[in-house]
């Protein structure tokens, strides 16, 4: 029997709610879980800074599945192929090192979950001649049907997974242990972007898609996924951020530097709301609205040194050209 917590795309979400709990759940009934949602946010952080998701997300099957729908979901609403490429690669990592200790029982029907009838059959075949003429023979054990293996390998760089380096014989393509393991593998990324293409995702979504525009700004401008070093911040964005604490008017200009800063490297999304809530004197829930529509811009950043010495909101050369490098030059990361 499958276990879920490890392949938590081997069925769709609607599957998955009916047999655990009895019920259809959507992604918008998940974002109202607190637990689900903070877990499916580590999912994403993991796979865009680490392409790598933890191997143990929550603390049942359940948190694992829902956890990666609504994550899967949010990277969606968040139209990046990118992020979900990232994301794709990290669960098919997460996987691999689940499938490497797997019975053959479990091969078989995760296999058969992405849509792949394995069978059992075993053949021997002429592999290496040795130089006394004697033959090595290799065991293949199991075959798929040529039209299953084509689908799921069709796309592949793997070299094992060539038709060229298979063999086929009467439309079945017969596999070693290995060979049928790099097939899930492969076989999981097409199951993973299948279901993204299928999931439903609403305006609920937007709450949440601000999470990989930061982790993909992070990873973009290289800088430690870590909270904000105030400490570090060069004397231009610091003296901002000291003339927003003391209730000062800074304009547009300044607080839109500020927060094109902020989100450069990577603050969190209440951070962010939290500046444009006292600046603005707005309510919490329009800066949140805010934030999120400055998150999904595209490109987003503070102005070159230069810019900022030419328009006077550089109080002191610090010696950069740029206020991120500043920032990760204070930060200690090798530039």
């Amino acid at each position: 029997m499958l276990t879920y917590s490890k392949y938590p795309f081997a069925l769709s979400l609607d599957e998955y709610a009916r047999k655990s709990l009895g019920y259809k759940v959507g992604l918008d009934e998940l974002i109202e879980n607190d637990k689900v949602v903070k877990i499916a946010k580590k999912r994403i952080e993991g796979a865009i800074t680490e392409r790598a998701s933890p191997i143990k997300n929550g603390f049942s099957t359940d948190d694992e599945v829902f956890s990666f729908y609504l994550a899967l979901g949010i990277v969606k609403y968040s139209n990046s192929l990118l992020a979900l490429n990232l994301f794709t690669e990290a669960e098919i990592n997460r996987a691999k090192n689940f499938i490497v200790n797997e019975d053959e029982e479990s091969l078989i029907l995760l296999a058969r979950s992405l849509g792949v009838i394995v069978n059992k059959q075993q053949i021997r075949i002429p592999w290496i001649a040795a130089s006394t003429g004697a033959i090595r023979y290799k065991i293949l054990k199991y075959y798929v049907g040529l039209g299953s293996f084509l689908k799921i390998t069709v796309a592949s760089q793997k070299r094992e997974l060539r038709l060229v380096n298979s063999f086929l014989v009467d439309g079945r393509v017969y596999l070693d242990e290995s060979v049928l393991k790099s097939l899930i593998e492969v076989g999981i990324g097409t199951k993973i972007r299948s279901l993204a293409n299928e999931l439903e995702v609403s305006e609920k979504m937007k709450n949440l898609s601000g999470v990989v525009s930061r982790y993909l700004k992070v990873v973009e401008n290289k800088i430690p996924v870590q909270k904000v070093e105030y400490n570090s911040f060069p004397p231009c964005m610091l003296s901002l951020k000291n003339e927003i604490e003391k209730g000062l008017f800074i304009g547009d200009e300044k607080l839109f530097v500020y927060i094109a800063f902020l989100i450069s490297i990577g603050a969190e999304e209440e951070e962010i709301s939290d500046v444009l809530e006292r600046s603005l004197g707005v309510s919490h829930t329009l800066s949140l609205r805010i934030t999120r529509a400055f998150l999904g811009i595209e490109d987003i950043m503070p102005y070159r040194c230069d810019v900022m010495k030419r328009k006077g909101l550089c109080p002191k050369d610090c010696g950069a050209k740029h206020p991120v490098l500043a920032y990760k030059r204070n930060l200690g990361v090798q530039l």
